[in-house]
């Protein structure tokens, strides 16, 4: 999956209604024949042999965020075994999917604001035992509010919202979202904030001394006023963050850092800061859903978190990765701070949580600063 696909993506999940209709036609040609089929690895009976595991399973995913070789690879260490990528639309569809259960899926990529709300439905299955590359996992990035004890929940990627300027045209050199908003007055007509509300609002709200997730009526009004006295000085809420910067359309910008980074490759001018206040972040991760081929479904996750397949992932898609001291990733993404920060920054990430009835609030919020 592409930055680009991705930054579109994240603009259209907060307005894409309910899909109607059934799943993609690709999960309805799924039937009974991909069950798994656990045989022993010897092919006789009367043998204590680890079961082979078979069977199609079908995982629910941006289109292309894995790594460039790891269904092969996974493949190959599994003889007989499939993996069938389902695309993701947005959260709604994802969340209508998991209910559903048409085609029976298996595994999907899931954040702290869709986790809740899929295990509300008791769909999980346990990571358990099957799964002890959780253990590579950086620790914070593991028993998050949504999943304290690690039960379903297994980390794989994470996006962080700060700030990004150009240092050859922007007179100041920010490092608070304090300076954000001063050198936006400065600047005005240059500046550009994301297209995703989650991630604005949260960066507001840290400006703010306010919880990053806050569920208060009063706080979200804060948020909407503060963005609303910013939008004057606006060049654009945008996607194309990171273009806009690097072709000197914008001087300083709101954004992720994937994006930024990606930018900068394109020109070197541009600089990223981790705020003083904090930040927020989404943090994603592979949950198993119950069913016929679990353990396989388990295997596939387990396999995700091997420090090679790990690091294919990452070197793929250029993110944000859970492993911060994997060898195996490229040293570029691995020594950069703009993805792989110190513990420093992490301590102050706080990552998108589930709003519950208030989202509403938070999109009226959102909607009334961007037409403002």
């Amino acid at each position: 999956m592409t930055n680009d696909s991705r930054r579109h993506f994240l603009q259209r999940s907060a307005y894409l209604a309910l899909a109607a209709g059934s799943m993609p036609a690709i999960l309805a040609a799924c039937g009974d024949d991909d069950d798994p089929k656990p045989t022993n690895s010897s092919g006789s009976t009367g043998t204590t042999a680890a079961p082979v595991l078979t069977g199609t399973i079908n995982f629910l995913n941006f289109e292309g965020w894995i790594g460039a070789g790891e269904i092969a690879a996974f493949e190959k260490q599994y003889p007989g075994a499939k993996v069938n990528s389902v695309p993701w639309v947005s959260n709604e569809d994802a969340i209508a999917k998991v209910k559903d259960r048409t085609g029976d899926l298996d595994v999907l990529l899931v954040d702290g604001t869709t986790f809740p709300q899929m295990a509300a439905l008791e769909v999980f299955a346990e990571l358990g035992t099957s799964v002890p590359n959780l253990a590579n996992i950086d620790p914070a990035y593991r028993n998050n509010p949504w999943d304290p004890d690690d039960q379903f929940f297994a980390a794989t990627d994470y996006g962080r919202t700060g700030i990004a300027y150009r240092k050859d045209l922007l007179d100041g050199v920010p490092t608070s979202f304090e300076d954000f908003f001063a050198l936006a007055e400065a600047n005005s007509g240059k500046v550009i904030v994301l297209d995703y509300q989650r991630s604005v609002m949260g960066s507001v709200m840290k400006y703010l001394g306010l919880p990053p997730s806050s569920t208060n009526q009063e706080d979200i009004d804060a948020v909407r006023d503060a963005l609303i006295a910013l939008k004057p000085h606006l060049l654009a809420i945008s996607t194309e963050v990171g273009k806009q910067l690097a072709a000197g359309e914008a001087v300083l910008a709101l954004g992720d850092a994937y994006d930024i980074y990606t930018a900068k490759q394109e020109n070197d001018a541009i600089e990223w800061v981790d705020p003083t206040e904090g930040q927020v972040a989404y943090l994603e991760g592979l949950a198993v859903l119950e069913g016929p081929r679990v353990d396989l479904a388990r295997a596939f996750v387990n396999f995700h978190l091997e420090t090679a397949q790990y690091a294919d992932f990452i070197n793929t898609v250029n993110s944000a990765g859970v492993m911060p001291d994997n060898a195996a990733i490229l040293e570029a993404l691995r020594t950069t701070p703009i993805l792989n920060p110190g513990s420093e920054v992490r301590s102050g990430i706080d990552f998108h949580e589930f709003l519950g009835e208030t989202g509403e609030a938070w999109q009226t919020a959102w909607d009334a600063f961007k037409s403002a």
